[in-house]
């Protein structure tokens, strides 16, 4: 056995996850963010944030709580919402550069 320096850390080691091969252990938690505008459609702002994030390939990025219909939460106006075809078409501006940078999101 080799010196315990050659020994890369369980965190940076690779971990397949059901279908998913991910480079590492380091996981992008559901973080609510409020980062979409007051109709609960994400912003620009958002599509730079999860971008920023996948840019290491291999990364599991979970995203944050979104609410699925307009009676469903109230904490904040600015959580993003999935129940109209604006909100839909923002979530894949976000999703599609993720995508890209990591294709198991």
């Amino acid at each position: 056995m080799g010196e315990a320096n050659d020994v890369e850390p369980i965190l940076f080691q690779p971990l397949r996850v059901g279908d998913v091969n991910l480079a590492h252990r380091v996981v992008l938690a559901p973080l609510t963010r409020c980062r979409a505008n007051n109709k609960h459609v994400h912003t620009d702002i958002a599509v730079t944030y999860y971008a920023q994030r996948a840019s290491a390939p291999g990364t599991l990025l979970i995203t944050e709580a979104t609410y699925v219909a307009p009676y469903a939460g109230h904490y904040s106006p600015h959580i993003p919402g999935v129940w109209s075809d604006e909100q839909v078409t923002a979530w894949r501006k976000v999703s599609v550069p993720c995508r890209c940078a990591t294709p198991s999101m």
